[in-house]
């Protein structure tokens, strides 16, 4: 028996809602986090490193094996015993891994350090329009992408955009903020006096703050200093491209935590797999 319109229509809001109420549960632990990140223990930190690790993996293999399987779909038979050699196994786990691992350090230092309020609350002010997007992109693909890689083509495209929109404008932001004055300080001196400003429970935390501050406060000298013969909307630019890649390290690794939620609301990532060299 097919459903009627009125009960499909309850059923997308109804998967529109629960996309919304995770995102926001993810939200909240990101801020939880970020509270509590500071006064953990190194155990701690592994910890949470690895709950932000694991579904970044996940998301990064799921995605590494369907562009993999489109690539074979298209340069060999399907009756080659390549197409199952090739599909994807450890080797391309282990890649995945290494780089998930780096988003979700990444992201983990960023936390730790501190996220603007402003930062929060454009994030929740987009996870409706998140959820209509994700919805309006599915449907409208529909029509044009292959249905079996309908949901990741659809997934990326609606990443890239989000990332793009989002760095555009908290790099914006950032462009207005007030820059540290390091005119007077050496470059040794101006990474002491970054490194010196975080403070953490954990070595290994305060490690990789001191590690990231420093290089923070050298781009800072840098910039003031093999630019400032440049005019001051000059040297703004070249702070908001380093503004822009630390904010790059924040959102791309939150954006693909929305990610990995949006398929797991909608199940694409629990399809088995199908076709031409898939045991």
């Amino acid at each position: 028996m097919s459903e009627s319109p009125s009960s499909g229509g309850w059923l997308v809001r109804q998967r529109e809602l629960r996309l919304m109420l995770g995102l926001l549960a993810l939200i909240t632990l990101l801020l939880i986090l970020e509270r509590a990140l500071p006064g953990m223990a190194d155990g701690a930190v592994l910890l949470s490193a690895a709950v932000l690790w694991l579904p970044v993996l996940a998301l990064l293999f799921w995605r590494r094996r369907m562009a993999r399987r489109a690539w074979l779909r298209v340069h060999l038979r399907p009756e080659s015993p390549w197409t199952r050699r090739l599909r994807g196994g450890l080797l391309m786990l282990i890649t995945q891994a290494l780089l998930a691992a780096f988003l979700a350090l990444a992201l983990l230092v960023s936390l730790a350090r501190g996220i603007p309020p402003l930062t929060w609350i454009v994030l929740v002010l987009c996870v409706p329009l998140w959820a209509m997007a994700w919805r309006g992109l599915q449907t409208y693909l529909d029509r044009h992408a292959s249905e079996e890689f309908l949901p990741v083509t659809a997934a990326r495209l609606l990443v890239w955009s989000a990332a793009g929109l989002l760095l555009l404008g908290l790099a914006t932001w950032g462009l207005w903020r007030p820059l540290p004055d390091l005119g007077e300080l050496s470059l040794f001196e101006a990474v002491r006096h970054f490194a010196a400003s975080q403070e953490a429970e954990s070595p290994l935390l305060r490690f990789l703050l001191t590690l990231t501050t420093a290089l923070d406060g050298a781009r800072h000298w840098l910039a003031q200093h093999w630019f400032e013969g440049l005019p001051g909307v000059g040297l703004r630019l070249v702070a908001w491209m380093v503004v822009l890649v630390q904010e790059w390290l924040f959102v791309w690794p939150c954006l693909l935590l929305w990610e990995a939620v949006s398929h797991v609301v909608y199940g694409h990532a629990a399809r088995p797999e199908s076709g031409p060299g898939v045991a």
